[in-house]
C-alpha cells in the first residue's frame, strides 16, 4: 500500500512539474505585449533573414550538446553514462530547473539518471559545471560592461572601473580553479564543518577536467551570444557588431547574478536587453521579440523535450 501511494505521489509530482513548466512557457508567449507585432516583422522577410533564423535554430542543439558533453565529462570519474542518457539528463534538468529560482534545480533533474550511491557527488560536480558557466559569464560580462562604460562617457574614471573589473575577473578565475580546495578548507571551520560533512561530498576535480569545463563553457557562451545577435538581426535591429555583443554580454551578466524565479526570467532578460541594447537603438519592440524568440528556441524547446523524458523516467 505504501509503495503504491509513493508511486502515485511520484506521478503527481512529475505531472505538476511538467504542467508548471509547459504552462509557464505558454503563458509567457501568449501574454507577451508585443506578440501582436509579430506579423508586421514577418511580413515580406527577405531570404537572407530566413537564413539567419535557420542558423539560430541550428545552433540550439549544438549549444545543448556541448553542455551534455561537459556534464558527461564532469561525472565520468564517478559514473560512465552514455551520450544518449546524458542528453536525457540535461534536457530533464532544464524542465525541472524551470520552476526553481535561477534554475538552481537543474541538477535534481540530471541526477535522476545517476545511480543512487553516486547522486550526492554528481550533484556537487553538476553544480561545479554551473560555476564554470557562471565564471565565463562574469568574465565576458565584465568586458561588455567596461566597453559600455567607456562609450557612455561616465563621470568615474575609466582606469578605476578597469582596475575593479580586472580584480573581479582575477578573483573569479582563482575561485574556479581552486573551487574544491576552497570547499575543503571551509570544511575545517567549526560552524561550517557539520553542514559540509552532511551535505557536500569530498570531491577532487582534476585540473584537466576543470580546463575542459571552462573551455566548453566558453564555446557555449559564444554560441548563445551569437544566437542573441542573430535574433536581433532577424528583427532588423541595426547596430555595430561590437556594440551588440558588448550589450549582450552585459545583459547575460545581469540576468545571471540577479536572483529570480522562472516566472520572472523572461521579463528580467527582456528588461536588461532593452537597457543595454537600447543604448544603441530605439527599436524596443524588436528587442522584446528577439528576446522572446531566443527564449522559445533555447529554453522552450528543451523544456518540451525534457518533459517527455521526465514523464518516461521510472525513478
Amino acid at each position: 500500500m505504501r509503495e503504491k501511494t509513493s508511486k502515485h505521489i511520484k506521478i503527481i509530482v512529475k505531472i505538476a512539474i511538467i504542467l508548471l513548466a509547459y504552462g509557464f512557457v505558454a503563458y509567457k508567449i501568449i501574454s507577451s505585449p508585443d506578440l501582436k507585432q509579430i506579423p508586421l516583422y514577418f511580413s515580406g522577410i527577405p531570404a537572407s533573414s530566413w537564413l539567419i533564423l535557420s542558423s539560430l535554430v541550428i545552433l540550439m542543439p549544438i549549444n545543448w550538446l556541448l553542455e551534455t558533453l561537459k556534464w558527461k565529462k564532469l561525472v565520468s570519474p564517478i559514473e560512465n553514462i552514455s551520450l544518449a542518457k546524458s542528453i536525457k539528463a540535461v534536457m530533464t534538468g532544464v524542465t525541472v530547473g524551470t520552476i526553481t529560482p535561477n534554475r538552481a534545480g537543474e541538477f535534481a533533474g540530471r541526477i535522476l539518471y545517476i545511480s543512487d550511491g553516486n547522486r550526492a557527488k554528481a550533484s556537487y560536480l553538476t553544480i561545479f559545471g554551473d560555476i564554470a558557466q557562471f565564471c565565463t559569464t562574469v568574465l565576458f560580462g565584465i568586458a561588455g560592461l567596461l566597453y559600455l562604460w567607456k562609450t557612455g562617457n561616465a563621470n568615474i574614471p575609466y582606469s578605476t572601473i578597469l582596475t575593479i573589473g580586472i580584480a573581479c575577473g582575477t578573483i573569479v578565475f582563482i575561485m574556479f580553479f581552486k573551487f574544491d580546495s576552497i570547499v575543503n578548507a571551509m570544511g575545517k571551520i567549526k560552524f561550517v564543518k557539520k553542514y559540509l560533512e552532511k551535505y557536500v561530498p569530498q570531491c577532487e576535480i582534476s585540473t584537466k577536467i576543470k580546463f575542459f569545463a571552462i573551455i566548453i563553457s566558453i564555446f557555449r557562451y559564444m554560441i548563445f551570444s551569437l544566437q542573441f545577435y542573430l535574433s536581433l538581426k532577424f528583427f532588423g535591429i541595426s547596430t555595430s557588431t561590437i556594440n551588440a555583443f558588448a550589450a549582450i554580454f552585459a545583459t547575460y551578466l545581469c540576468i545571471y547574478i540577479i536572483p529570480n524565479i522562472a516566472a520572472a526570467e523572461l521579463g528580467i532578460r527582456t528588461s536588461f536587453a532593452i537597457l543595454f541594447i537600447g543604448m544603441f537603438t530605439t527599436q524596443n519592440t524588436a528587442i522584446v521579440l528577439a528576446s522572446l524568440l531566443l527564449y522559445i528556441v533555447n529554453v522552450g524547446i528543451p523544456i518540451l523535450l525534457g518533459g517527455v523524458f521526465l514523464i518516461k523516467e521510472k525513478k
